[in-house]
């Protein structure tokens, strides 16, 4: 009977992990008529953000190479106008262009753009040609890398109801998780949902306590490092956690598993980034200068400093992160409910008071989220989640809906610029981050209030 159950709930799990990939995989198909003919429903990073401006933005309609456009993007000028103008090749991220992600995705980066420039592209070309196959590569490298993502995404529900089944919660909440619009909106949109599905497979085998899982989860928590630096919020906690019971005192046996914890995160979490710095220096200082010198997006000091670009924004952010994180430290994770709470804790320390919180991110926040936190505030984390779909959903509306506050007697600027300020963008933004705050403050509280 319970074997039954449990089938059927893994058949509409699956079920729901297939629409919704459908659903995102068309949505953000290069070459076709934006759904509702919204533009920031059919946007998304691994075409219009990286391919399009390192490959195709750097040949003119004549088949010429853009130099100008080149010497923006690649550190190699002459690999970029041989791949334009004559034969293909594999060009290497951080060594011959600007790549400003981490190690993991540049690694699958290079795969699906080598494996699509060397099957569609001819052995020999001219620029004309080039002009007009390079959205035909555009295309295959956002198939496979949708393949990639929808894998991902199917590993993080497995994981997720194998974390239902040992804290003893709903198979429903994974449903949630699903069907949430921004999961439907950014699951095949950017890298976010495969350092979700490291930091879900880290959190379970934690959750095992023996040595061969946290072997295991050393490894996982050190790729969704690698993949996307923000989950060293949550390990830095676990870190110090680990830290104060050794100082109290452990069996040699704990001991043992957390120093293999701790070799192992290093080594997939340290060493893939100390790799980049191995491929090209030059690539690995643009890689860190891009981060350091980002604008406040859609993040809450903006409405303090008046400015996006005021580098007080970054001073605030390290500041309440630093307060929040400290918090944080002085929590006892000595049960499975405190270490997912602490994980989610953490998640939102290091998006919603940070100066930079794209709404991908959110995907690192929901799947724990849609498990631990109570029905109450499940609500209020469905409505940050609308609020995120919104920041995307009208962010290429900015002007239009500038105008429409105008005409209710709203005064606000009529023009696009979706990241300042008084954008309306910003106000949906704002939304989500004050409730995502709101949410920490009550599971800290609860934490505190339990203990």
């Amino acid at each position: 009977m319970v074997a039954n159950r449990n089938r059927e709930h893994i058949v509409v799990l699956v079920l729901g992990v297939i629409v919704v990939s459908v659903i995102s995989f068309y949505m953000h198909m290069p070459g076709q008529q934006p759904l509702f003919n919204n533009l920031g429903l059919a946007y998304s990073d691994i075409v219009y953000g990286v391919f399009n401006l390192v490959f195709k933005d750097i040949v003119t309609l004549y088949g010429e190479p853009d130099y100008t456009k080149i010497s923006n993007k690649w550190f190699n000028r002459e690999a970029a106008v041989t791949l334009i103008k004559s034969h293909k090749l594999c060009p290497v991220p951080y060594r011959d262009y600007k790549f400003e992600y981490p190690p993991v995705v540049g690694l699958i980066w290079f795969a699906t753009t080598c494996i699509s420039i060397q099957t569609i592209l001819p052995d020999s070309y001219t620029g004309q040609e080039y002009f007009r196959l390079i959205d035909i590569v555009a295309k295959r490298h956002y198939i496979l890398q949708s393949v990639i993502n929808i894998f991902f995404f199917m590993v993080t529900i497995i994981f997720m109801y194998k974390i239902a089944k040992t804290i003893n919660v709903s198979w429903y909440r994974i449903l949630l998780f699903i069907f949430l619009p921004s999961t439907i909106l950014y699951m095949i949109y950017n890298w976010d949902i495969i350092t979700a599905t490291f930091m879900v497979i880290g959190l379970y085998y934690l959750m095992q306590q023996d040595v061969k899982h946290y072997i295991a989860s050393g490894v996982f928590l050190g790729l969704s490092v690698s993949t996307k630096l923000l989950p060293i919020f949550f390990v830095s906690a676990i870190a110090y956690d680990i830290i104060q019971k050794y100082r109290k005192g452990l069996d040699p046996e704990k001991i043992k598993a957390l120093t293999s914890f701790f070799i192992c995160f290093i080594i997939f979490g340290a060493i893939p980034y100390a790799s980049i710095a191995a491929v090209s220096y030059e690539g690995f200082r643009y890689f860190i200068d891009h981060h350091y010198q980002w604008y406040c997006e859609n993040c809450i000091y903006m409405y303090i400093t008046g400015d996006i670009w005021n580098q007080y924004n970054r001073a605030l952010s390290m500041i309440f992160i630093v307060v929040a994180f400290l918090v944080i430290l002085a929590i006892d994770i000595d049960n499975v409910s405190k270490l997912m709470n602490i994980a989610l804790c953490s998640m939102i320390i290091a998006t919603a008071l940070n100066y930079v919180f794209s709404p991908q991110m959110m995907l690192m926040i929901t799947p724990i989220a849609s498990l631990i936190l109570s029905s109450y505030s499940l609500l209020f984390l469905v409505i940050a989640d609308i609020a995120n779909f919104g920041i995307m959903a009208t962010f290429y509306n900015d002007s239009e809906l500038r105008a429409l506050l105008s005409k209710y007697g709203i005064k606000t600027e009529l023009k696009w610029a979706p990241h300042q300020p008084d954008s309306p963008v910003q106000i949906i933004a704002m939304v989500r981050n004050i409730i995502l705050i709101l949410i920490l403050i009550k599971v800290l509280y609860d934490i505190v209030k339990n203990k």
